[in-house]
Parts: structure tokens; C-alpha cells; sequence
């Protein structure tokens, strides 16, 4: 960049426009600098001062002229067509971008003591710091779960934690960074913090030690210290952070409250609390009464009322439980922890005795007489399942043009779930002949639901199964039957028996011991090549996913690939077929609950039964045209759909074989 000393004519320009510098030596400009473009400016330290040349889109808009007008800025670097007016106190140690915006606001300083929110311990899950994990912005929800939940692992963890050190220190600058096309409007006091390009603030109170990402925004009345505010997230109306991540297309907003909160991709926070919670992606709480505290979550709502305790007035704010992938919570729910909770559950009621029904997914959790009584397998016909499931990738709200942080695989069924599926049913059968198998889980089971959730889990199975068949068979190219059935075969060398949910990412376990390995001995030394290795195994999951459904066929068959026909196969689809049929008809009859009898109440308020019934399908229309239950059955549609084109792409190839032979 190439600036030059201003000159006697254009000092005496700004003189006359009211500005004063404490040495007109320290203020250097660009070629084409205009002294009219500034008014009534107090210049002290190292200034350098670009271009003028072209308006500036303010807020809504607005078209302002770039230039600087009643305001006091110290050792600042302003890019060109910038405008910056009304500055109450001063802007400090900053380098303003070109095309920034910046408008009535009280003090924008850096003292070059912070990192910007980097290297902030946030103690998350453990309130006494057991856990804690060091932020920063570009921290992504597997590394954050990795050194959360790896503690047993003292030197990966500290060799994490070493790596975000020492990336903390290189952020820690003598300047901060208002980015190009920011724009920081009407906001009281900011300080030690950066504002990436196309960030923007407006109306906030207090900003403290932070960095607002690309494209985010942070709203009125807003308090945040030591906090980063990754891409496209929102921060706004009255909301209050403290020692908190929020990740990219997140929302925390309508004065909630969270401290020491690791919040990751597209979770939408409003109303509530949270303290030392990890919100994996699509974590959504919206009620004013709901407190999550000391809990893991993704994929999960909370409702209204949801409350946890971790103080059981013996050592401290130690405890912590675990609420997997699609749990939600009915309104006043309370949970004691520690407590864990299995995928997709329905949690109502209080739990006092610290249940863990992880090995029963998709169930409803109970809580009565303090017991917490488990229905087997009961989400796994219900409408409102297969709706989450549909609505969470629809609503990532994330850019394709930024790069995107969190690994997030929204296939709900998938290897981790099929395998705690079968090991439900070998548990439901294991308790019983012996009830007491439950006992140390600290559940109840329904003896009379135990049955139909064997029946649940095992179509639960074949859908996933039959469906990975399906999708193999439409990637099928010509060959004879050998090579048809060698095309089945698993292709990778992973092992892939067991699998994890590392925040989102759906993972063979032994992939994460891997790319722990390769922390520890030093093969992963940087932060990006960790998390670059975590995405090149995640564009692996689907050769390792078909890989698990071949290390499962025989379980699931009676039959090893190695055995099959491709006249096996095809009955394989034609039987899922079925399947999905089946769950099409469970789930609509669920959905129809909606229009019974029983929720007509409360319409027709002022006529008869036959003015209720009006009422009702003037509000409500018919089923058949109800936006949910179409969506749901064209899902299942579209499902059968691809499962006769499996077969009739199978036939074509057998038919290709035959005639090849003869």
C-alpha cells in the first residue's frame, strides 16, 4: 500500500473543515486524497487515510458519502471510501477496511492485550472446568468434541489445546479489524474486537474481547464478552454471552442468556438459558422458562419448562448428562444429572435416578413416581419423527460460498443407529428373561411394549439396510454375474463395526482413533490439517457405510454377499419395499391423530357440533391436502419409487448377462 505525507494545502483544507491533529506529520494518505471528504476530525498517532472517491451503502441502503465527519480516531488505518460519522469517544488501534460503515457509535478500541475471543477457556459440560475447551474462529464442533470428550487422552488433549494456544497468540495484535463492507451502527462500547468482512452490528450495548465473523450480525442491546461469532450467525435483541462460541447460521437472540456454551450450526437459542451446555448443530430452544445447563445435545428441542440440575450440593457443578442426536423434551421436563438419553427419544416428565436408555432408541422416556419408564422403539412410527428428520437439512442455513466448519450427516438411520438397533432387540430379549437387565440402567421397561418394539427395531433395520441395497443397485454398471456381485463387495479396509456420532459426524470409531494417533505422534501438527482430515474421512462415509451393511448382511439376511444372487438381491428390495410401505402407512396413521375427534375442541366457539366440524376444516383442511402428511407420504413415495427402479436397473443387468452368454 502506498501512502505519502499530506500536504500544506490539504492540512490547511482540513483545518478549515474543523479538524485537528496532534502532529499533521503522523497522518500519511493516498494519491487522490480529498481534505473536503472530512469534518470537524481529531487525528492522534499513526494515521493513514485512503480514498474517497465512491458513496457508501449504509445500513438499509442507505447511501452515504465515504469520508470522515465528527469523530476522533488514534493510530487507524481507513481504507478507501469509507465512512465513519459521529463517533461519541473514539475509534483506536483499528485498521477500517475499504467500503466499511461506521455510524454513530460511542468507542470502538483495541488495546492489543486480547485475542479477540481466541484461546477463551470455556467449561463447558464440567462447570469446574473438566472439560473445558479453548475456542476459537474456525473451532469446529468435532475438535471441540474431541478434546471435550476425550480427557482420558491427557496428551491428544493437551496437544489440542496447545495448537489453539499458540493460534490465539498469533491473533493477538496491536490492531483490530473492522472488515471490508462492515458496518458498525448505532452501538455503545466495543472493545478488542474484530469484525470480518460483511459483519455487521447494530444497536448492541457492550462488546468485549470477540470476533464477529463473515457475515454475522449482532443486534440491539446485545452483551457479549470473550465470545466468537462464527459466519452468518445472528447475536440479537437483548441477548447476553459470556465465554460462548457460536457457530456459523446459529441464532441466539430475544434475551437468552449463556455462558461458558459451545453452540455450533444452525441451533436456534431464544428466550431461555444455557450454562455450560455443548450444543451440537440444530439444537433449538425457544421458550422463556427452559433452562439447559451442563447437557450435550444436537438435533434436539426443548420444551417449554426444560430444566436439568448438575449441583447436588456435594462438590460442585460437576455433573453432566448426554442427550443424543434427535432427543426432544416435553413441556416442564426435568432431568437430575447425570443422565443419558438414546437417539430420537421423547423425554417427558422427571428423571431423578439418572436413567440411561442409550441402548434403547427412538424410545419415549417417562418420568413417573420417580422412576423413568422406557416404551421401546415408540418414535419410530410416529409423524413427527420423520418430520424432524425431513425439516434439518432443508434448514441448514448455511452458505455454499464459506466454507463450512461443522461435519454434519443428516442421515438418521445410518450405521450407528441400525447397530444400536440390534443390540435393542438382544437387550429387550435379554430383559425378558431377566428384568433385572434394566435395573442397572436405572429404567423401567413396559413388559407389554416390549414386543412391538422388537417388531419397530427390526423394520427399523431393514429400511436401512434394504435401502443402502437400493442405492448400491442404481450404481451398478454391466458386467456377468461374477462381476456384479463383486461390485457388492466392501471396498475399503476400515474397520467399521463400530461407529460414533462425534457431534454430527456419523464415524467409524476407529477413524477417530486414527486421526487421534495422528495428533499425538505429531502427523497432525496443525489445526487446519486436523480438521482437513476429518472431512476427507467424512467424504468417505458412504463407501464405509455400504461397507457396514456387507459386514451385516448375514445378521440381517441369513445370508453372506458372498452367497447371494442377484435374484437374492432383487427379492431383498422387493421385501423393503414392503418396509417402507409399512412405516408409510404407521406414520400417516399417526399424522391423522391431528384431525380426530378429540382436537376438534376449542373450534365452532359459538355454534353447534356441525359448526365445530366447519370450523375445523376451514382451519385445518383436509388430511390429504395438509402440506406434513403429503410431504411425509412423498417421501416414502419417492423411497418405493427408487426401489423399483433397483430392480428394473437389476433386471436390465441380469438380462445383459444372459444374452452376453448366449
Amino acid at each position: 500500500m502506498c501512502y505519502r505525507d499530506i500536504t500544506p494545502g490539504e492540512i490547511a483544507t482540513l483545518r478549515g473543515n474543523g479538524c485537528r491533529a496532534a502532529d499533521w506529520n503522523s497522518i500519511k494518505v493516498k494519491d487522490g486524497f480529498n481534505p473536503d471528504c472530512y469534518a470537524r476530525v481529531d487525528f492522534s498517532g499513526e494515521i493513514f487515510l485512503g480514498l474517497t472517491d465512491e458513496q457508501v451503502i449504509g445500513t438499509a441502503g442507505f447511501i452515504a458519502q465515504s469520508g470522515i465527519y465528527d469523530a476522533t480516531l488514534q493510530n487507524c488505518t481507513v481504507g478507501d471510501n469509507v465512512h465513519i460519522s459521529h463517533v461519541a469517544e473514539c475509534i483506536m488501534n483499528y485498521h477500517i477496511d475499504d467500503h466499511a460503515y461506521i455510524s454513530n457509535v460511542g468507542s470502538v478500541i483495541c488495546t492489543g492485550s486480547r485475542s479477540f475471543g481466541n484461546g477463551t477457556e470455556v467449561n463447558v459440560l464440567d462447570e469446574t472446568g473438566g472439560r473445558s475447551v479453548p475456542i476459537y474462529d474456525k473451532l469446529t464442533a468435532q475438535i471441540a468434541y474431541i478434546i471435550a470428550m476425550y480427557r482420558h487422552n491427557e496428551a491428544l488433549v493437551g496437544k489440542l489445546k496447545k495448537m489453539i494456544g499458540d493460534y490465539a497468540s498469533e491473533k493477538k495484535q496491536s490492531s483490530g479489524i473492522i472488515g471490508k463492507y462492515a458496518k458498525l451502527t448505532n452501538i455503545g462500547s466495543v472493545t478488542d474486537v474484530n469484525f470480518e468482512k460483511e459483519s455487521y452490528a447494530n444497536g448492541s450495548s457492550l462488546l468485549w474481547d470477540g470476533t464477529v465473523g463473515q457475515k454475522a450480525f449482532v443486534g440491539p442491546n446485545v452483551v457479549a464478552e470473550h465470545f466468537i461469532l462464527a459466519s452468518e450467525a445472528r447475536l440479537d435483541k437483548s441477548a447476553i454471552v459470556k465465554n460462548t462460541f457460536i457457530g456459523q447460521a446459529s441464532t441466539v437472540s430475544n434475551g437468552f442468556v449463556a455462558h461458558d456454551s459451545l453452540i455450533f450450526s444452525n441451533c436456534v437459542l431464544e428466550c431461555g438459558e444455557a450454562a455450560a451446555v455443548f450444543a451440537g448443530p440444530h439444537t433449538v430452544s425457544m421458550h422463556k422458562s427452559t433452562l439447559l445447563i451442563g447437557g450435550m445435545f444436537s438435533f434436539f428441542n426443548a420444551g417449554s419448562g426444560t430444566n436439568q440440575s448438575n449441583h447436588h450440593y456435594k462438590t460442585g457443578p460437576i455433573h453432566c448428562g448426554i442427550m443424543a442426536r434427535g432427543c426432544k423434551t416435553g413441556s416442564n421436563a426435568y432431568v437430575m444429572w447425570p443422565a443419558r438419553f438414546g437417539y430420537f427419544s421423547a423425554v417427558l416428565g422427571s428423571h431423578y435416578d439418572h436413567p440411561d436408555t442409550s441402548v434403547l432408541p427412538y424410545s419415549y422416556v417417562i418420568g413417573a413416581d420417580k422412576k423413568s419408564i422406557v416404551i421401546p422403539a415408540a418414535n419410530l412410527s410416529t409423524s413427527g419423527t420423520i418430520r424432524d428428520i425431513m425439516k434439518w437439512a432443508s434448514r441448514d442455513c448455511r452458505s455454499e460460498e464459506l466454507e463450512r466448519l461443522d461435519i454434519v450427516n443428516y442421515n438418521a438411520l445410518n450405521p450407528l443407529t441400525t447397530s444400536l438397533m440390534y443390540h435393542a432387540i438382544s437387550f429387550l430379549n435379554d430383559y425378558e428373561r431377566n428384568p433385572e437387565t434394566a435395573g442397572s440402567r436405572n429404567i423401567s421397561i413396559k413388559s407389554s411394549a416390549i414386543a412391538r418394539g422388537r417388531q419397530m427395531y427390526a423394520l427399523g433395520v431393514d429400511y436401512f439396510m434394504g435401502w443402502a441395497v437400493v442405492r448400491k443397485v442404481l450404481s451398478l454398471k454391466p458386467g456377468n454375474t461374477q462381476e456384479l456381485l463383486q461390485q457388492l463387495k466392501p471396498g475399503g479396509k476400515t474397520d467399521v463395526r463400530e461407529w460414533i456420532d462425534a457431534a454430527g459426524m456419523i464415524v467409524p470409531k476407529s477413524e477417530i482413533e486414527t486421526i487421534c494417533a495422528g495428533i499425538t505422534d505429531g502427523k497432525l501438527d496443525t489445526l487446519e490439517s486436523v480438521a482437513s482430515a476429518l472431512k476427507e474421512i467424512d467424504d468417505r462415509y458412504s463407501d464405509m457405510a455400504w461397507d457396514f451393511v456387507v459386514n451385516n448382511f448375514d445378521k440381517c439376511y441369513s445370508q453372506s454377499i458372498e452367497d447371494m444372487t442377484p435374484r437374492d438381491i432383487e427379492a431383498i428390495i422387493q421385501r423393503w419395499t414392503e418396509t417402507v410401505a409399512a412405516l408409510d402407512r404407521m406414520r400417516k396413521t399417526d399424522a391423522l391423530k391431528d384431525f380426530g375427534a378429540k382436537v376438534m375442541v376449542g373450534f365452532g366457539i359459538d355454534g353447534d357440533k356441525e359448526c365445530a366440524r366447519a370450523d375445523f376444516d376451514a382451519v385445518r383442511g383436509e388430511p390429504e391436502d395438509n402440506p406434513q402428511i403429503r410431504s411425509i407420504h412423498n417421501h416414502y413415495v419417492d423411497a418405493i419409487q427408487s426401489g423399483l427402479a433397483a430392480v428394473r436397473h437389476l433386471e436390465q443387468l441380469i438380462k445383459l448377462t444372459e444374452e452376453t452368454k448366449s
